[in-house]
C-alpha cells in the first residue's frame, strides 16, 4: 500500500482528493453560493429544465391561445343576438311604417272619396308576364268580391280577376282583358282604356274608341266615368302620352300612362262598394 502512494498514480489520486476535499470546505464556507455538488447536479440537469421551461411555455402558450379564442367566441355569439335583435326591431319598424302608410292613403282616399268602401291588401306575389298581373292577401273572408275594383292612392290599377278565400289575382290597366270607360278631365272627351302587349312593355295602356274631332291632347288626366256601375266615378287613371288617327281614320286612340305604380306597389285598396256599383255590369270589369 505505502508503494503505491509512491506511485505516480497514487500520488494523483491524492492530490485529486486534496482538491475536492478543499472545494467541498470552501462552498460549505460560502454560506448562499452552491456547493460543488449542486453546481455540478445542477449543470447536468441544466438540459432537462430547459426543456421542460419550453414545454411549459408552449402549454401556456396554447391556454392563451385557447381562452383567447373562447373569449372571442362568447364575445362574437353576444354581437350576433345583438345584431339579430336589432334586425328584428327594424324589421318590426318598417311593417308599422308600410302599415301607417297605408292607413295614411287609406285615409286620403277616404277624404277624396268618402262615398267609397275599402280593404286594404298587400301584394304577396306577381305574375311573370307582361300585363303585371299579381296576387293579394285578400279573398271572399275578407269581403272581396270577383270584378271589384283594385286602387292606390295615386290612381286606378285593375279589378279583381280570380278570387278564392284568401286571395284574389289582380287584371290590371296593361292587360286586353281590362277595359275602363275613361274620360279627359280638361276635355270630356271620353272613350275606352284597354291593354296592349307592345304598349305595356313599355308601362303604357290604350285608349280607343277616341272621337275623330276629340280635343284632348298630350298631359291630358283621364279619369274613370262610372257609367256602367263596374267602376267608380272620378277615378284617376293616367296621362295621355300622345294622341294618333287610327289606321282606319274613323276614330283616334291615345299612349296612356297609368298613374297609379302598377308594377312595383307592395300595397293596394280593393273597393267593395261605391255609388252606382253593379249598374248594368258588364262581366271583366267592363266599363265602357
Amino acid at each position: 500500500m505505502r508503494d503505491f502512494f509512491k506511485s505516480r498514480k497514487g500520488k494523483l489520486l491524492l492530490a485529486g482528493a486534496a482538491v475536492l476535499v478543499g472545494m467541498i470546505v470552501f462552498s460549505a464556507r460560502s454560506g448562499g453560493i452552491a456547493t460543488w455538488p449542486q453546481q455540478a447536479l445542477s449543470l447536468a440537469l441544466y438540459p432537462f429544465q430547459k426543456a421542460a421551461q419550453v414545454v411549459t411555455d408552449a402549454v401556456s402558450g396554447w391556454a392563451g391561445v385557447f381562452l383567447n379564442a373562447r373569449e372571442n367566441y362568447e364575445e362574437n355569439i353576444r354581437l350576433q343576438e345583438e345584431v339579430n335583435s336589432l334586425q328584428n326591431q327594424l324589421a318590426r319598424y318598417q311593417s308599422l311604417e308600410q302599415e301607417n302608410e297605408r292607413l295614411r292613403e287609406m285615409l286620403d282616399i277616404r277624404q277624396e272619396n268618402p262615398d267609397l268602401t275599402l280593404i286594404d291588401a298587400a301584394v304577396i306575389a306577381r305574375d311573370p308576364s307582361d300585363f303585371s298581373a299579381f296576387t293579394i292577401d285578400r279573398g271572399s273572408l275578407s269581403g272581396v268580391s270577383l270584378y271589384d275594383p283594385v286602387i292606390t292612392s295615386a290612381g286606378l290599377v285593375g279589378y279583381v280577376g280570380e278570387l278564392s278565400l284568401t286571395t284574389a289575382r289582380v287584371v290590371t290597366l296593361y292587360s286586353p282583358d281590362c277595359n275602363v270607360g275613361a274620360a279627359a278631365a280638361d276635355t270630356g272627351d271620353s272613350g275606352n282604356i284597354t291593354g296592349d302587349l307592345s304598349l305595356s312593355r313599355e308601362g303604357l295602356t290604350r285608349m280607343e274608341l277616341i272621337p275623330r274631332d276629340a280635343e284632348l291632347s298630350a298631359g291630358s288626366l283621364l279619369m274613370t266615368t262610372g257609367l256602367t256601375g263596374s267602376f267608380p266615378e272620378g277615378i284617376l287613371i293616367g296621362e295621355v302620352v300622345e294622341v294618333q288617327m287610327e289606321e282606319s281614320g274613323i276614330s283616334l286612340w291615345a299612349s296612356v300612362r297609368p298613374a297609379a305604380d302598377i308594377g312595383g306597389a307592395s300595397s293596394v285598396f280593393v273597393v267593395t262598394d261605391f255609388p252606382g256599383k253593379g249598374a248594368d255590369e258588364g262581366e271583366g270589369g267592363s266599363d265602357s
